[in-house]
Parts: C-alpha cells; sequence; structure tokens
C-alpha cells in the first residue's frame, strides 16, 4: 500500500488523466556490456510507455546475463527536457534462477538523453550509495551462482551504462495504469488527495542536519525549482493548482554530505480547512530514492468562476507570499519517555540578528531570543501524552527568512531540525511522551 504521512486525513476523489502520446523518450532502448568475450554479455531492455501528464513514464526494465532473466516494471520520472528520473522500486515480473533483491536499488538517479553519431542514447547519472550494507548482501546463498551474481550486481552498482533508442514506438503494458494507480504496490506515486482549494501550502525541511542537500521540484511537467539547496526552502511557499490532475515530483539531486537525501516537503490545502502533508526521502519507503510524486486532485467547488489556471514559475530569492494570519508548519514529530527535555538552539549559517519565541502547549516559555552562532540552552518540561512546541520568529533579522538549527536532547538521544519562520508562518513539533 503506498503511504503519505498526514496531520489531518483528507478524504476525496476526482479523476483525470493527461498523456500525451509522442515525445523522445518513449519507445524502446537496449544495450550489451560484455567487458571480456569469454564472458556471457549483460543484455538490457528499457521500455517505455507515452507519459501521463508528460512527465510520469510506464516502464518495464528486463536483464539477461547467461542462465539470469530478470524482467520488472519501475516508473521513470521527467526530471527536464534532458533527464529521466528512475524510479527507486523495480517490481519484479519475473526473476530466474534467482532474484535481485535490493540491488536493484544501486539502479538509481538519472538516465540523460544525448545526441551521438550513433544515434540517440541515454546515458546513467547515479546518485551513489556505498553507505547501505547490502553490497554483498545474498551473494553467497548459493554458490553456483555467486560468479553471475557478482557480475550483474557490479554492472548495476558502478559500470557505464549506455542505452540506444531501437524503436521509437511508445510501448502498451497490460497493467501499466497501475504504475500510477495501483492502490497495493508503491511504484513512487503517493494516493491521490482531493482538494477545493486553488493552492497549496508549501515549505521544505532538512530532517537531518544541513549537510548540502538540494532538489528539484516539477509539476505536470513544468519545473519549477531547480536544483534548490534547502536552506531557500521558503522561495516557494505556495503552489498553484491545475484543475483536475496534478502530479508533482520530488527529485534528490544529490545525497548531500550526508547519505541519503533527507529533504521532507510539507504540503497542505489552504483555507479555513487547511490539512497539511508530509512527502518524505527519509522515509523507509523512499530511502535512497531519486524521485517520488505527491498527486492532488484540484476541483473548484461550485459555482465559483472557472480561471485558466497560471502556469507556475522558478521563484524568485525575495518573494513573500501573503496570507491571512501566520500559519502552523509542523517540521517534524518525535515520540520519548521522559518529561523533561533540553533545547538547544543556534544559527549554522550567518549570525544576522534573528529573535524567536518558543511556546509550549500555548505557553509561552521563551520570549524573544536572539539566535547566535553559540547555542542556547533551554530546559522544558512536558506533559504526558501530546506536546506542541511552537516557533515564532520575532523579527526576520537582516537576511529573511528567521532561520536557526535546533536539536533536542531526551533520554540521552539526540534529534536535530532546522527551523525557518517569518511573519507568516510558525514551525510546530510534536512531541509524545509515552508511559
Amino acid at each position: 500500500m503506498r503511504r503519505y504521512t498526514f496531520v489531518l486525513v483528507f478524504i476525496g476523489l476526482a479523476l483525470s488523466v493527461a498523456a500525451q502520446q509522442d515525445d523522445k523518450w518513449s519507445g524502446t532502448w537496449e544495450m550489451q556490456y560484455q567487458p571480456w568475450p569469454h564472458i556471457p554479455p549483460i543484455h538490457m531492455k528499457l521500455q517505455l510507455a507515452s507519459p501521463v501528464a508528460n512527465m510520469l513514464y510506464p516502464a518495464r526494465l528486463s536483464l539477461i546475463h547467461g542462465d539470469f532473466t530478470g524482467v520488472y516494471e519501475l516508473l521513470m520520472v521527467k526530471k527536464n527536457e534532458h533527464q529521466l528520473g528512475i524510479g527507486r522500486n523495480k517490481v519484479p515480473e519475473g526473476e530466474q534462477p534467482f532474484g535481485l533483491g535490493p540491488w536493484m536499488m544501486y539502479l538509481n538517479g538519472t538516465l540523460d538523453y544525448q545526441q551521438a553519431d550513433t544515434g540517440t542514447q541515454l546515458r546513467i547519472s547515479r546518485l551513489w550509495i556505498d553507505r547501505m550494507g547490502i553490497f554483498m548482501s545474498g551473494l553467497y546463498d548459493n554458490e553456483f551462482y555467486t560468479n553471475t551474481k557478482a557480475f550483474i550486481r557490479n554492472f548495476l552498482y558502478h559500470e557505464d551504462i549506455l542505452l540506444r533508442q531501437t524503436d521509437t514506438t511508445p510501448q502498451q503494458f497490460p497493467n501499466q495504469d497501475q504504475f500510477i494507480y495501483s492502490d497495493s504496490i508503491y511504484y513512487g506515486v503517493y494516493d491521490p488527495i482531493a482538494t477545493d482549494a486553488p493552492t497549496l501550502a508549501f515549505s521544505v525541511h532538512d530532517e537531518e542536519r544541513y549537510d548540502q542537500d538540494t532538489v528539484t521540484i516539477v509539476h505536470n511537467g513544468r519545473v519549477l525549482i531547480d536544483g534548490l539547496p534547502l536552506e531557500k526552502a521558503i522561495d516557494l511557499d505556495q503552489l498553484t493548482l491545475d484543475t483536475g490532475e496534478n502530479y508533482i515530483a520530488f527529485f534528490a539531486d544529490n545525497y548531500g554530505a550526508l547519505p541519503p537525501n533527507t529533504a521532507n516537503f510539507i504540503m497542505g490545502t489552504t483555507g479555513s480547512d487547511a490539512q497539511l502533508f508530509s512527502f518524505d526521502f527519509s522515509h523507509r519507503a523512499n530511502a535512497f530514492a531519486t524521485v517520488m510524486v505527491a498527486r492532488f486532485q484540484h476541483k473548484p467547488p461550485p459555482n465559483v468562476a472557472q480561471t485558466k489556471p497560471i502556469p507556475a514559475s522558478p521563484p524568485t530569492h525575495n518573494r513573500v507570499v501573503r496570507t491571512a494570519g501566520r500559519r502552523d508548519v509542523r517540521i517534524g514529530q518525535w515520540r520519548i519517555t521522559a518529561e523533561k527535555i533540553e533545547l538547544e538552539i543556534w544559527d549554522e549559517q550567518v549570525e544576522d540578528g534573528d529573535i524567536i519565541s518558543i511556546e509550549v502547549n500555548g505557553a509561552l516559555v521563551v520570549d524573544q531570543a536572539m539566535v547566535a552562532k553559540k547555542p542556547k540552552r533551554f530546559a522544558i518540561t512536558l506533559k504526558p501524552g501530546n506536546n506542541r512546541i511552537l516557533f515564532r520568529a520575532q523579527n526576520l533579522g537582516r537576511i529573511p527568512p528567521n532561520t536557526a538549527a535546533l536539536s533536542i536532547t531526551a533520554n540521552g538521544q539526540q534529534k536535530t531540525f532546522r527551523l525557518s519562520t517569518d511573519f507568516e508562518r510558525n514551525n510546530v513539533l510534536d512531541i509524545i511522551v509515552e508511559n
């Protein structure tokens, strides 16, 4: 079952599919890898169907090497006019005489479109996985196939993959709709969320300490953000929806200094019945993924004048979208057993005079604290059950927005979060004290 973390449940359904029949990506791409003449080659074939919303490509991947044959279903997602993101989950149609299991995660990153003298080709650009502890997993389960497994594993892990187009006809698979609409297998597209709001509130947070993660965001085939460092998450404050289906793809451009990419995209409907949803690269289902896709279905309320959607454009550095009052943006949740915790707040970038206040369960506990390079510590006592800690910007400093690094220690464990607040948004952290 595909999962998304949601703060409040949002129920609804609307169906509309946008598709294009012809483009440069659809068709069949093949290669053969044989570095030594005495070893059978690896034959790889990638077949792509026509896209949905000009960005989602149902695909079938086949690998043949000696006695091994594997066929996999996966979803490819267009990142821009030159790159396709490789879906994390490759669902086996069939594997004989053994399965590759988690090794298929090595095949990640993007396929980059190139024109060469020999024709059109796709070359892999990986996001390297070198700290996962799966490099040798399953290699010796059946020693008869050890050499075959090692050859395939090394090919997936670090060999140059260069596919050449052998057929430009879009492929058709009997079950290709389930790659996008399945309610039982997660190919990379989250379950649909219905809304009658014309815009989504939007923010991006790093689930771990800032380590130079960058992301790209694409909405119905339009690039909204290209290579955004997470410390500039404030740049995109709202997203205007198209009427009908809205597919919003989040790409990990890199894994930063501490793999993997841990960006958490918090989106929600606006208005009095605002709902918040989290799309998180640090969630187990997305660990070491290249791309994940949110699906919002926008149906305007009755008797509202229909207007042509305004195409989204890349944000500017100082863009501020005014809203009615401040809204609370949730940056995380933590379950602990101790009622006493310690907060540390500091400025890990440029000390620019940011001032914040902290409320716990509606009570002011820290009033107008200056955020400086040297951490400031605060001891806080929580109550059993649910606790909400709210961080409110009192100014924007010299460099908007108001930003800070937050470390929380409880039960001898420590977690780090990143705060980004202004006069339109607070940050909230939910802590559950369990008995």
